[in-house]
């Protein structure tokens, strides 16, 4: 069977344990994100397309999430991915979080921004196509 490309566009994007080793972020660079158009928290940028079989990141790191892997989809802040520093402290958008395995005894979290203005983001259209394909 042939994917079917369902979505496509940029993604700043972070896995979890890089997002840990950030909790001790200067509390200069947190107000200046309440204020600015800083890009939110992230490690990696890329180009992001979802198909019917899975999602495939490019950029300065490749990732592939088969459909088939994936544990848990998740949108909104949480510890690692905190509001706080978020322009008008996620109002707009919320970030994706992933979990998946990568074999029978290893699972790795991602979390996602996908085509952010400044604003707003695609995050929304993107969870919820996501969860379409996983039912």
């Amino acid at each position: 069977m042939v994917a079917q490309k369902m979505l496509e566009g940029n993604v700043l994007w972070s896995y979890d344990h890089e997002l840990t080793n950030e909790k001790g972020t200067s509390w200069i660079k947190k107000l200046a994100g309440l204020f600015s158009f800083l890009k939110p928290i992230h490690k990696h940028e890329g180009n992001i397309l979802l198909a019917s079989n899975g999602i495939f990141i490019t950029g300065d790191e490749q990732l592939e999430v088969p459909l088939s892997n994936i544990e848990e989809v998740y949108m909104g802040f949480d510890e690692l991915f905190p509001a706080s520093p978020i322009k008008n402290f996620g109002l707009f958008w919320q970030p994706i979080r992933i979990r998946s395995t990568i074999s029978r005894t290893q699972s790795q979290t991602v979390y996602l921004v996908i085509n952010r203005t400044g604003i707003f983001s695609d995050n929304q259209t993107w969870f919820n196509t996501l969860i379409s394909l996983l039912r």
